[in-house]
């Protein structure tokens, strides 16, 4: 930590639209890692010292991870890194009691693990001190050093998936370097980029309009979401982080194969238009909006509460409902879209937030209505005629509205409090999760935390000696029963834990 201190240089880095539109959630994995080591070697496994030092010789190239969050009363913000008062990472070495072959027999169920691995949640909130840590690391040594879990959460404020695993990369290479008894290789300092301005040069001039769905839920002036845009984030995420725990959320794995997926898609060729080719995100993405919309509708999610925080939760919604008007008759699915390559910065080392939301609107009596080809088929042609449309000149126009709109940010928090059948889907199948290689192997699992949002669904990477995805589905317990008897869901999905 003294190399890092001693040369990081102080700067402040102005956020953008787009790092304030995912800045209310965290980015957190666990990955799990085995001794394989033969006998004589098995206490070189994973040494702490290395790992520490490794990571702080990566912060170095992130250091915009040291930094402290300030944002004005209207959404704009900035991550000041001041040197002689820096913002560190948490960093926390244990112990625990499990070893890593009851781990391997339980399908890496969660409830073995530590129970203080996991030191956030996935809204970004402020520590004990009132500071918003921008990342948090717990590095877990199981039973007789028999494997590490490797906890890992930053803060969405100031990067995506990419910039997460680009970070991981470089903290794994440095690791590896320096275990390395031969030295063969030398890893060379990488400069990435934090310059938000490199997402507005790539807009092009060309513009087309944003899609009524859109402009309705993100640019229409609403008081809630005002507030919630003026109050500092340490308080917005305690107030969200309140709201979350409302709803009792219960998360599940589950594993869809290609096979099932393939089988799908051929079964669903009558009834998609011309030559429209789903794509596999397309067909997960419908069939679990459909099934968590059904399972709102089911027997066990009508059992009205009367404890007091679903009577508060109906309060706050009732009085949203008067600040956001409620479509009642219409369901979006929120598909969160990378847009790099959509404006032709794939390959810069960009590690910003370059996610957007694209909204998929369906009458909500389709989503309701029991599971059907045709049903899927209609809902899975609005996801890809809607990821289609994600265009540069859509794009362009939809950043510069928010620019123009800074607390726009806010507004689909209104709207998940006060709509409860709303989806999230994020893809994160792409990630290079499983590469990771810190010098004594890959990981054998990578999973999110226990739950994420309400309603929201994670498109996982599977190990690379299996096919098809992991899904990771969080939604309210009442909601998750009827999922777990939905025969349509299980007849596609697989339940891991």
């Amino acid at each position: 930590m003294e190399h890092f201190t001693a040369n990081v240089k102080s700067q402040t880095i102005e956020l953008a639209v787009l790092d304030t539109l995912s800045s209310f959630s965290n980015i957190p994995f666990i990955y799990h890692f085995e001794n394989t080591a033969v006998a004589d070697k098995r206490d070189l496994f994973m040494p702490a010292d290395a790992l520490r030092a490794s990571f702080y010789k990566a912060l170095l190239e992130f250091p915009v991870l040291a930094g402290h969050l300030h944002m004005d009363s209207v959404g704009r913000g900035s991550i000041v890194v001041d040197r002689n008062n820096l913002n560190l990472p948490e960093y926390r070495e244990t112990t625990c009691d499990v070893h890593f072959n009851e781990l391997k027999a339980a399908d890496y169920n969660w409830g073995l693990f530590p129970k203080d691995l996991v030191s956030v949640c996935v809204v970004t909130t402020a520590g004990a001190d009132g500071v918003i840590k921008l990342a948090n690391v717990h590095c877990a040594r199981l039973r007789d050093n028999s494997g590490m879990l490797i906890f890992v959460n930053m803060s969405h404020y100031v990067v995506d998936g990419v910039g997460f695993c680009a970070f991981m990369d470089r903290w794994a290479k440095y690791c590896t370097q320096a275990c390395d008894e031969h030295a063969g290789t030398v890893v060379e300092r990488r400069d990435f980029l934090f310059n938000r301005s490199i997402v507005n040069k790539a807009l092009p001039p060309s513009r087309r309009p944003t899609h009524a769905a859109t402009a309705h839920l993100f640019f229409v002036p609403r008081l809630a979401a005002s507030a919630l845009a003026w109050i500092s984030p340490a308080l917005r995420g305690r107030i969200m982080s309140i709201i979350a725990s409302m709803g009792k959320p219960e998360a599940h794995m589950f594993h869809i194969s290609k096979e099932r997926l393939e089988a799908l898609r051929h079964s669903l060729r009558d009834y998609i238009p011309g030559d429209l080719r789903l794509s596999d995100n397309d067909l997960i993405a419908s069939l679990a909006s459909m099934t968590i919309v059904n399972g709102i509708r089911g027997p066990e999610s009508r059992q009205r509460s009367s404890g007091i925080l679903s009577r508060l939760k109906s309060m706050c919604s009732n009085v949203l409902g008067r600040l956001f008007v409620k479509t009642k008759d219409e369901h979006i699915t929120f598909v969160i879209a990378d847009i790099r390559h959509r404006l032709g910065i794939s390959d810069c080392d960009y590690t910003g937030n370059c996610v957007i939301p694209q909204l998929v609107v369906n009458p909500l009596r389709r989503m309701e209505t029991p599971a059907s080809l045709e049903s899927y088929a209609l809902v899975a042609s609005r996801m890809r005629a809607a990821v289609q449309d994600l265009d540069a000149p859509y794009i362009s126009q939809f950043v510069e509205t928010l620019n123009n709109h800074p607390s726009s940010f806010a507004q689909p928090l209104v709207y998940t409090i006060n709509h409860p059948e709303k989806v999230f889907v994020t893809n994160q199948s792409r990630f290079p999760l499983y590469d990771l290689n810190f010098g004594f192997g890959t990981p054998v699992w990578v999973s999110p935390i226990p739950h994420s949002a309400i309603n929201f669904v994670k498109v996982m990477p599977v190990h690379p000696s299996k096919t098809g995805y992991n899904i990771h589905m969080t939604t309210t317990r009442n909601t998750m029963r009827n999922i777990l008897s939905n025969q349509s869901w299980l007849q596609l999905a697989t339940l891991i834990f």
